[in-house]
């Protein structure tokens, strides 16, 4: 896989996220179908393993050790976030949505670590606020479904949230892909000297 492989799936798979959250608040609170529930899966899904793949390519292209902490710490947090989501959709008890709640917040607060040193080295300050928004989101999913097993919030409450979640969580897929392409264009630009 060429580096440029690796940038295209990052981008793909920020932009496959953002469309999957935006599946997620078509169908949330509906009583949807099975086909809905599992397209929807599978674009986060592959939302979030796109960028981790890509984002692991492109550390072994990067000089160790620091190219491989970063984007590493970056594939770790999707890689997070996925199972936090995973185990947040099939949970069906309190227990399930906090160990969904354990692994979202360690993945979010990991990508935002790898974005922020991400943005440093390149000057992307966008990169953090997209996995701000990222990691917000996706925890307010299972933050809405422990409120409600703990009677704070009502059911349609909890759908409020968990789209508010969800636009958040799309927010930031796409200013994420857009930074990774910044990103990328930069890399391509030829170096200009000054005399």
């Amino acid at each position: 896989m060429t580096s440029s492989k690796s940038w295209a799936l990052v981008v793909a798979g920020y932009c496959i996220l953002a469309v999957a959250m935006l599946a997620f608040l078509t169908i949330n609170g509906v009583s949807s179908t099975a086909a809905g529930t599992i397209t929807t899966a599978t674009l986060i899904g592959l939302g979030l393993l796109l960028p981790a793949a890509g984002t692991l390519e492109m550390a072994r292209h990067m000089d160790p050790p620091h190219g491989s902490a970063r984007k590493g710490l970056l594939s770790l947090s999707l890689t997070g976030l996925l199972i936090g989501l995973v185990v947040s959709f099939a949970a069906s008890s309190l227990s399930g949505h906090l160990v969904s709640a354990v692994f979202i917040v360690l993945g979010g607060a990991s990508g935002l670590a790898g974005a922020i040193f991400i943005a440093k080295q390149a000057r992307a300050r966008q990169l953090v606020a997209g996995a701000a928004l990222i990691a917000i989101g996706a925890a307010l999913i299972p933050a809405s479904n422990i409120a409600l097993f703990a009677y704070l919030i009502s059911d349609m409450g909890k759908s409020i949230y968990q789209d508010i979640g969800a636009a958040l969580a799309a927010c930031g897929s796409v200013v994420a892909a857009y930074s990774f392409f910044v990103l990328r264009s930069r890399a391509k630009a030829p170096a200009v000297s000054r005399s």
